[in-house]
């Protein structure tokens, strides 16, 4: 197996274990693309904004930085709110970051009223379709956010050990 290979297997293994997407970065430019990876459709809906665009664009180029130049994970809120974590990857030379998809806290569940209405007048996005896709983000809590960045760390680990000699 080559690392490429291994990095989507640790995903694909992390999704079915926890339900939560992510999606690999290897350099500052494929972060616009890597941006419509994103499978979050609270984060898709407010993506139609371009100045929402433009601040996912910068968080994730900020935390993909961070994550690469201190080679530790990188846990963030980002512009929306959402909890999300950046992994730095270096697999047999192959180098970049994998990021979460967003989760978010009972609090955020509790004060997702008041929350959505200001997304939603600052980025000019429906109202109700941002409800609605907020409520679908997966809530948890700080420990479980930790529990899972290692799961995930672990995961990758294993993968990366079945990784060819070139």
């Amino acid at each position: 197996m080559n690392a490429m290979d291994a990095i989507n297997k640790a995903m694909n293994a992390y999704h079915e274990i926890t339900g939560l997407h992510s999606y690999f970065v290897q350099n500052e430019a494929d972060i616009v693309s890597a941006s419509a990876k994103e499978k979050n459709f609270f984060c898709k809906c407010l993506k139609t904004s371009t100045s929402a665009l433009k601040h996912c664009d910068e968080c994730t180029v900020e935390n993909y930085t961070q994550a690469l130049q201190s080679n530790k994970v990188q846990t963030y809120s980002c512009h929306a709110g959402l909890v999300k974590w950046s992994v730095p990857v270096n697999i047999k030379g192959l180098k970049g970051v994998i990021i979460s998809e967003g989760v978010i806290s009972k609090q955020q569940v509790e004060e997702s009223q008041d929350w959505i209405s200001y997304l939603s007048e600052k980025y000019n996005v429906s109202k109700s379709i941002l409800l609605e896709n907020y409520n679908q983000v997966v809530q948890m809590t700080e420990e479980q956010v930790d529990r899972t960045i290692q799961l995930f760390q672990d995961i990758l680990s294993y993968y990366a050990s079945t990784v060819d000699e070139d």
